[in-house]
C-alpha cells in the first residue's frame, strides 16, 4: 500500500512539474528550440525597446541588457538599434559590471559613430576606467591583481582614440600614467605622463604630469642599487620643481624627495670608495669620498666620508 501511495506520489509531481514547464517554454519552428515566451524576440522594435526599458526601470539590469542587445541583433537597421546599445551599456554598468559597459558603449561608437551621445558615451567610458583603476586592491596572497588596471588603461586609451582632442583626453592619457604607477611599472608611468606634456601642452594636467615625470623617476630609482642615472634625473627633475615652484604637492616634498635621492647618490659612492680603500687604491678613494662632502653635504654620508678621509691621509703620505 505504501509502495502504491509513493508512485502516486511520484506520478503526481511529475506531472505538475511538467505542467509548469509547459507553460514557460514553448517549441517554435523558427528556431528549432525550446523557448521561454518571456524572453522571445517581440514582434517588433518598438515592443522590444518598450519591454527592455520595463526591465531597466524595474532595476532588472541583467535581463534588460540582454533585451537592450536582443533588439540589436535582431533589429540591427532599426532607428532604435543605438539606443538600446547604449543602453545596454547603462543596464551593465549600474550592475556593476563596467568592463561590459565598457563594451557596449564601444560598440556605439564603432557601429554608430554619427550618434548624438558620443560625447556622453566617452565621459561614461572615462568614469568606468576610473572606476576600475579605484577598484583595484594590489595583491591577493603575494600576487598581483592585474585585471581591473589593464581593463582601466584599455578603456583610457580608447577614450583617446575616440576623441584625441576632445575634453577627456588628456584626462585619459594622465590615467594611464596613474595605472602604470600605482602597478609599480615606472618606466611606463614616465612614458605615459611624459606624452601628456608633449601632445597636450596647453592643458591643466601639463605641471601635475611633469612633476609625475620626476616623482616616477625617483620611484624607479628606489628599485635599483645600480643605475644612478634615474637617480641623477630624478634629483634634476625635482629641484626644477622647487626653483619653480610648480611642484603641486608643495616644496615640502620636494625637498624630502632630493634629500633622500641625494642620499641614495651618496650612498652609491661611499660604497664605491670603500671599494677602492680596500684594493689601496687610496687616492681613487679619496676622489670618492671627497665627492660626497663636495656635493652632498648634508648626506648621512658626509661625516663618514671625512671620518674615511681622515684615516686615509697617512696612509697616503706614506705610501709617498
Amino acid at each position: 500500500m505504501k509502495k502504491l501511495i509513493s508512485i502516486l506520489f511520484i506520478s503526481l509531481c511529475c506531472f505538475v512539474f511538467c505542467y509548469d514547464a509547459a507553460a514557460f517554454w514553448i517549441w517554435t519552428p523558427k528556431t528549432k528550440k525550446l523557448i521561454n515566451p518571456k524572453r522571445a524576440i517581440k514582434d517588433t522594435p518598438e515592443e522590444q525597446f518598450k519591454w527592455a526599458m520595463k526591465l531597466f526601470e524595474e532595476k532588472d539590469y541583467k535581463w534588460a541588457a540582454e533585451e537592450f542587445i536582443s533588439l540589436v541583433e535582431n533589429y540591427k537597421d532599426s532607428d532604435l538599434a543605438p539606443e538600446a546599445q547604449y543602453y545596454a551599456g547603462r543596464a551593465y554598468e549600474e550592475s556593476g559590471k563596467y568592463y561590459f559597459a565598457f563594451q557596449n558603449y564601444q560598440k556605439v561608437i564603432e557601429s554608430y559613430p554619427f550618434t548624438e551621445k558620443i560625447d556622453e558615451i566617452i565621459k561614461r567610458e572615462y568614469e568606468l576606467g576610473e572606476a576600475l583603476y579605484k577598484r583595484h586592491r594590489g595583491k591577493l596572497m603575494g600576487k598581483e591583481l592585474m585585471t581591473d588596471l589593464d581593463r582601466a588603461v584599455e578603456i583610457f586609451q580608447r577614450v583617446r582614440e575616440n576623441a584625441p582632442f576632445g575634453e577627456y583626453a588628456d584626462k585619459a592619457q594622465f590615467m594611464i600614467g596613474e595605472c602604470y604607477k600605482k602597478s609599480e611599472q615606472y618606466n611606463e608611468a614616465i612614458d605615459a605622463f611624459q606624452k601628456v606634456v608633449d601632445e597636450y601642452p596647453q592643458r591643466e594636467s601639463v605641471d601635475k604630469a611633469k612633476y609625475e615625470v620626476a616623482l616616477c623617476t625617483y620611484l624607479a630609482s628606489l628599485k635599483s642599487d645600480y643605475d644612478q642615472e634615474l637617480t641623477e634625473e630624478a634629483i634634476k627633475r625635482f629641484k626644477k620643481f622647487t626653483k619653480n615652484q610648480e611642484d603641486p604637492a608643495g616644496p615640502e616634498a620636494a625637498e624630502a624627495a632630493i634629500f633622500l635621492l641625494e642620499d641614495k647618490k651618496a650612498e652609491s659612492l661611499f660604497k664605491t670608495a670603500k671599494f677602492y680603500e680596500r684594493q689601496k687604491q687610496y687616492k681613487s678613494a679619496v676622489i670618492y669620498y671627497q665627492e660626497i662632502i663636495d656635493k652632498y653635504p648634508k648626506s648621512v654620508f658626509s661625516k663618514s666620508a671625512s671620518e674615511r678621509l681622515k684615516e686615509i691621509d697617512p696612509l697616503l703620505k706614506k705610501a709617498k
